[in-house]
């Protein structure tokens, strides 16, 4: 039960735990989890953005040999509820549970205030069975959805991976940009997030920010340019996947030493695929 953002390895640990139980037991592992981040409607603006779709995280679950992906409509009126009737009302009357394989960290009800002890508290009372799995460490640091964040802020590709067990990816459909790219000699496909289906894979220089020097916006775009490519992929679903940050954006003094510093992008990718 919860967000399961990024299905880091920390969540993975948890799923294993919950599969195994679902095993001796002969019941179903159900994964309960919410359409929207319960932040996107408590803080409404101030939401942390998602590592991973809903389609994306689904699917990582289910590939742990989870059963069933159950979604709750986290809406202001289960903002409301206390801890007591989101168990009773919820996870006890509509939805049956009889047994729960949580993380140490879980959390429901208003302001919090049902976790793991509360379940247990109340185990015996319900009569139903409570597993709490510790968290997952690594370098003494506790792998979470927020840490890995934090790594993809600051372009650490190297620990989003080890954290999150693979490569750090977005999902999205090409979408018609200003063509500026194309004027400068690297024509880019501009990505909005939505679904994935295409396999083919290629190598790439991706850009997520606000291209200061040709741009006088302060929307963020993502943009990719594709090596050694050449096509139409407006409308196409695609995957990006980060392997390692290149540099920081930059305001460059004109556009040429912009086209400069791609071309040394260009060239630091081909090195890095090349090993």
């Amino acid at each position: 039960m919860g967000t399961f953002d990024g299905v880091h390895l920390g969540h993975r640990k948890l799923l294993k735990s919950l599969r195994k139980r679902a095993d001796e037991t002969g019941g179903e592992a159900v994964v309960i989890t919410y359409y929207h981040h319960p932040l996107e409607i408590i803080h409404k603006k101030t939401f942390p953005y998602l590592l991973t779709e809903r389609h994306k995280k689904e699917e990582l679950i289910k590939n742990l040999g989870i059963d069933c992906v159950l979604y709750l409509n986290f809406d202001e009126k289960m903002a409301e509820m206390t801890a007591d009737e989101f168990l009773t009302e919820i996870l006890l009357g509509e939805l049956e549970t009889r047994e729960f394989v949580v993380g140490y960290d879980t959390h429901f009800g208003k302001k919090r205030e049902g976790n793991s002890e509360f379940l247990e508290k109340n185990a015996e009372k319900f009569h139903y069975r409570v597993e709490t799995v510790e968290p997952l460490k690594i370098d003494n640091r506790i792998v979470s959805s927020s840490l890995i964040r934090d790594f993809v802020r600051e372009g650490n590709m190297q620990s989003v991976e080890r954290f999150l067990g693979r490569k750090y990816s977005l999902f999205g459909k090409v979408v018609s940009g200003k063509k500026i790219g194309r004027k400068i000699g690297f024509p880019t496909i501009n990505v909005e997030p939505s679904d994935p289906n295409k396999k083919q894979k290629y190598i790439a220089v991706t850009n997520i920010g606000y291209s200061p020097t040709l741009k006088k916006t302060n929307i963020k775009e993502i943009e990719t340019f594709i090596l050694d490519f050449e096509g139409e992929v407006y409308d196409k679903e695609v995957e990006i996947i980060f392997h390692r940050r290149l540099r920081d954006e930059v305001l460059f003094p004109s556009e040429n030493d912009l086209i400069k510093a791609i071309f040394k992008d260009v060239e630091q990718t081909r090195r890095y695929f090349q090993k």
